[in-house]
């Protein structure tokens, strides 16, 4: 008897937040001026089709030996990203996994040259600085397939080449839709790195996600001139709290320990990981990581490879349908978000996952778009 009033009340419980959520989810999916995204006048190539979200191996590619070249160190979250989901193709599909790290533009093709000579058929040069030494090589090597990690959108790529990029956009905008509910001061940070296109589709979506939830939302961001420079991250993120800005989005590394610092003296500053889950690193001031999952992509790349189905000449822009964009909120900093908030973030990512919401994609920086 006690275990049926149990159920019974589980039972009514779970109706009534359902009913909460799908009010939410209505309300948060009505059309906005971010309900659609702008034109784009660069049309890409057809994307891959869309695979499951599951990364459940299917079959095994024991012995394919694939490279990845990185011209930063491995420290650099965006080569993280990659080098943690070939690290899972190794264990869980088989493959033989090299990596290069720290290797500069003028030392590439020696590079590439020597890991086809070892026998390496597929590799990922993973910076837009390789691009056009891909594209000469891609010629001279038609049997190795590259995937180049970021590029220009408006060459002619090679068939055995395959772009992809972090377009991670989907989660930038549910992170700052959070941001947007989060802050106390309507003032928003970002620190990022160049205003260049994807830099940019990034920091616009995150901004866009803000005033999609909190129209009165300001947006302050700060370019480091820099991929990879903690220490100037952390001197961008203590001028954006000194203004005010008491949610930052780290779109490069350096920013929590400023974050830090200003909830030490009595300030309140949350932070927001990128690329990779960043939660761990920072529990107590980051928020949620802005995540890259590269495994399905990585997943559909060597078995299309194996299965002679792969094709390249295109730019490949997945999102969260397809598994790699994700935003993970920390769960040690939960508490700290009010269930309402929680049933309206949630109602966010129902919408983008099912087409009701359009994240804008802005591959420019105007600083007025957001005045």
């Amino acid at each position: 008897m006690r275990r049926a009033k149990i159920t019974l009340v589980s039972i009514i419980i779970t109706f009534f937040v359902g009913l909460g959520l799908g009010f939410w989810i209505a309300s948060i999916a009505t059309p906005s001026k971010f309900s659609a995204a702008p034109t784009i006048t660069i049309t890409y190539t057809t994307t891959p089709p869309l695979i499951s979200t599951s990364i459940t191996p299917s079959i095994s590619l024991k012995g394919l030996k694939v490279a990845a070249i990185y011209v930063t160190p491995l420290e650099e979250p965006w080569n993280t990203a990659l080098h943690l989901a070939l690290i899972w193709a190794q264990q869980e599909l088989g493959v033989e996994y090299r990596y290069v790290e720290k290797v500069s533009e003028a030392d590439f093709e020696r590079v590439v040259r020597s890991l086809i000579a070892t026998g390496y058929k597929i590799i990922f040069s993973h910076s837009w600085g390789y691009n056009e030494m891909v594209r000469k090589l891609a010629s001279e090597y038609p049997d190795v397939f590259f995937l180049q990690g970021s590029g220009p959108v408006n060459v002619e790529w090679p068939k055995n080449v395959l772009v992809y990029d972090y377009y991670i956009q989907d989660a930038a905008f549910v992170a700052g839709a959070l941001a947007g509910l989060m802050t106390k001061t309507n003032i928003i940070g970002v620190v990022t790195a160049f205003p260049v296109e994807d830099v940019n589709i990034l920091v616009n979506a995150f901004i866009a996600g803000a005033k999609y939830t909190n129209p009165n939302v300001k947006a302050k961001v700060i370019f480091i001139e820099s991929w990879f420079d903690p220490v100037k991250a952390k001197m961008a993120a203590n001028t954006l709290i000194s203004e005010g800005a008491d949610m930052i989005y780290a779109e490069r590394y350096g920013v929590f320990e400023a974050c830090r610092e200003a909830v030490a003296i009595g300030k309140t500053c949350y932070a927001f990981g990128n690329i990779v889950n960043q939660n761990s690193i920072a529990p107590d001031v980051v928020l949620g990581s802005i995540v890259w999952d590269l495994r399905p992509f990585i997943k559909y790349v060597l078995e299309s490879y194996a299965n002679r189905s792969l094709e390249g000449g295109k730019i490949v822009m997945w999102g969260m349908k397809e598994g790699w964009a994700k935003f993970i909120i920390n769960e040690q900093l939960k508490q700290k978000i009010s269930q309402d908030i929680l049933l309206k973030i949630y109602g966010v990512e129902y919408a983008i996952i099912n087409d009701e919401i359009k994240v804008p994609i802005y591959r420019d920086w105007k600083s007025e778009r957001w005045s």
